[in-house]
């Protein structure tokens, strides 16, 4: 049995996932709860563990289940903010339970899910830029305004952020600004979807730090904290 009375951590982490993948396998363990998966167009690698100490009871069987995230999500938005969450996995399904001024109970059916071991990029970027959520949200809102695409460049210590269109124009750089930093080991230049970059960084809240690793031409690394557990992302690069 897992305990949670954090529902918002809950919440938060199922759809940072299940804004890409419609189902995939959780692995339990003595160290946590484990979930590495491609989206279905393979532009997108998730990587997320949700460590035994985040949980205010954890007690489970070691086993490796597959779940349809989407009707996970379904589940998990139901929670109120006093509700405490309880997880039992067993052979067939998934019961979740919300506890507060009502006790309800939830039985998902675990799926089959055929899967190989998903390896990690392992890529050497040079250049590696912490950011604040909200001034990268934002500055993504402002791309959306003329492309699909947003170009990140750094050119020494600083951040550029770039879209263009019919429409027009964006261009945004952090020279003024104290909520990015930069360090590089090279200029480097790198072509990302921008609606796959905003559903990655939405669940971030506002006063995050968002790591970005770079290298020009290559996928980009996007990692964030959503409580106490670092999600990582793995976005492939478009053709400049």
């Amino acid at each position: 049995m897992i305990e949670l009375k954090n529902v918002e951590f809950l919440r938060s982490s199922v759809e940072a996932l299940s804004s890409f993948i419609p189902e995939g396998n959780f692995r339990f363990n003595e160290k946590g709860i484990h979930f590495r998966a491609m989206d279905p167009s393979q532009v997108l690698l998730v990587d997320y563990i949700m460590e035994k100490g985040v949980f205010d009871s954890y007690s489970v069987e070691p086993c490796f289940v597959g779940m349809n995230l989407e009707e996970l999500r379904k589940i998990v938005s139901r929670a109120l903010p006093s509700d405490r969450v309880l997880i039992d996995i067993s052979e067939s399904e998934c019961q979740l339970s919300l506890r507060g001024e009502l006790e309800r109970s939830f039985r998902l059916p675990l799926i089959d899910i055929a899967e190989d071991e998903l390896k990690l990029p392992d890529p050497k970027f040079d250049a590696r830029i912490e950011i604040n959520a909200r001034l990268l949200k934002e500055t993504l809102k402002d791309a959306s305004l003329f492309s699909s695409s947003v170009v990140l460049r750094t050119k020494g210590d600083r951040l550029f952020i770039e879209s263009k269109g019919t429409g027009g124009t964006l261009n945004a750089n952090s020279s003024h600004n104290n909520g990015v930093r930069v360090k590089a080991k090279a200029d480097v230049v790198s072509k990302y979807s921008l609606s796959y970059l905003q559903n990655i960084v939405k669940e971030a809240s506002p006063d995050a730090h968002v790591v970005l690793e770079l290298r020009s031409d290559s996928p980009l690394k996007v990692s964030y904290m959503i409580g106490r557990s670092e999600i990582r992302y793995y976005l492939a690069h478009m053709l400049l």
